[in-house]
């Protein structure tokens, strides 16, 4: 019970730190050719990117700690796949919501689905990562590893490119 609580605290922080951000975000908009658009440096991205996957990866290393905890479950042999057909087909739903169906006009509505999004497909990523080394190392190294190179892979996309 402590775990949970502990899981269900640091979903809380998530959700706070979202609101946070769209609380300082929407004061800090400037305007580009007639348009209001937020102007962002890559560090903040990153860091607000860094959060978002500490929360999860603080959600990993507390179920890892439970007695009878997920990663138990013989589901993580076929996690790799599982996460890139769930990612694929997220994108194309996305693109098409945002392309062809009512994407645009909810999110002008609910500017939170942004970050509903943005969170569901870094959780995406991170779960990806961590099936893989996990399918590798079936330990506690596993989570630490997939942190590492989660933070490191937006660290190069952000920075190199």
């Amino acid at each position: 019970m402590k775990w949970t609580g502990l899981q269900f605290l640091s979903v809380t922080l998530l959700v706070l730190f979202m609101w946070l951000l769209e609380l300082l975000s929407s004061n800090r908009t400037k305007n580009i050719t007639a348009e209001w658009s937020p102007v962002y440096s890559s560090l903040s991205v990153f860091l607000v990117v860094g959060l978002i996957i500490t929360c999860f990866y603080l959600f990993f290393l507390i179920e890892s700690k439970k007695k009878t905890n997920f990663f138990q479950n013989e589901i993580w042999d076929r996690m790799p796949k599982i996460s890139i057909m769930l990612g694929i087909s997220s994108i194309i739903l996305f693109l098409l919501g945002g392309t062809i169906g009512p994407l645009v006009q909810w999110v002008e509505q609910m500017r939170s689905l942004i970050y509903v999004f943005m969170i569901y497909f870094l959780f995406l990523i991170y779960l990806f990562i961590f099936s893989i080394e996990y399918k590798g190392d079936k330990n506690l190294r596993a989570i630490h590893l997939a942190y590492i190179w989660t933070l490191l892979l937006f660290f190069v996309l952000f920075f190199m490119f």
